[in-house]
C-alpha cells in the first residue's frame, strides 16, 4: 500500500501563492503514520482542541501545523506558512495520557512526534509525544488515521526558529547558574513523569 496516500483525491489547490493548498492524507500502517507525523512536527494545539469518543472509538484533535512541504528558509523560517488541520484516529479502544493539565484547557503545546510500539492487550500503542513531558497514548488493534487541512492558510507569526532562539537565549543566561547544582548533578526539579 502506498505510504500516506491522499484520501478522496489530491490536495486542494488554488491561487498562485499556494496559500490555500490543503493536505488530505490517510494512514493505515506504521509507514503511513510516519509521514503524517513528519507533517505535524511542531504543530500546536490545546487540551480544549482534542476529544475522545469511546462510543465511536474515535480520537480527534485540531492542530495548527507548519506547511514545511511547500518550501521555506530553514535557517530563518522565512516564507513558512501554517494552516489548521484535523487529525482523527478511529479504532481506538483506550486512551491514556501524561502531563496534561485539565485546569488549563487553553494552554498551547507542540507535538514533537508520533511513535508506535507493540501493546500488551492491544496490537498497537500509538504515542503522541509533546513538549514538556506530555504524552497521549492511543491503544488500538489497527491503524486508521486521517489528516485533513481546513480553513485558510496564512504566514506564520510564531515559528520553530523563534522557539530555538528563545531556548538558546535561555541556555546562555542559565550557564552561570549551573554551578549551583548538587555534587551528583541533581536539581530540585521533579523526576520524570510516569509513563502512560
Amino acid at each position: 500500500m502506498p505510504a500516506s496516500h491522499p484520501d478522496h483525491g489530491a490536495p486542494d489547490r488554488r491561487t498562485d501563492d499556494g496559500m490555500t493548498e490543503r493536505m488530505r492524507l490517510r494512514a493505515e500502517d506504521i509507514e503511513d503514520l510516519a509521514v503524517i507525523a513528519a507533517l505535524l512536527q511542531d504543530a500546536r494545539l490545546s487540551l480544549a482542541e482534542m476529544v475522545y469518543d469511546p462510543k465511536e472509538n474515535r480520537f480527534a484533535a485540531a492542530f495548527t501545523r507548519y506547511r514545511r512541504e511547500l518550501g521555506y528558509d530553514p535557517a530563518t523560517c522565512a516564507g513558512l506558512t501554517e494552516i489548521s488541520t484535523a487529525l482523527v484516529f478511529d479504532c481506538i479502544d483506550e486512551v491514556k495520557h501524561r502531563g496534561l493539565d485539565p485546569d488549563s484547557p487553553a494552554q498551547e503545546f507542540a507535538l514533537l512526534t508520533i511513535a508506535t510500539e507493540p501493546g500488551e492487550t492491544w496490537l498497537f500503542h500509538i504515542n503522541l509525544i509533546f513538549e514538556g513531558d506530555r504524552a497521549i497514548q492511543l491503544r488500538s488493534d489497527c491503524i486508521d488515521c486521517r489528516l485533513d487541512d481546513f480553513g485558510e492558510a496564512h504566514r506564520s507569526v510564531r515559528t520553530p526558529c523563534d522557539h530555538f532562539a528563545a531556548l538558546l537565549g535561555a541556555g546562555a543566561s542559565a550557564r552561570p547558574e549551573q554551578r549551583g547544582e548538587g555534587e551528583d548533578g541533581e536539581t530540585d526539579g521533579h523526576g520524570p513523569a510516569e509513563r502512560p
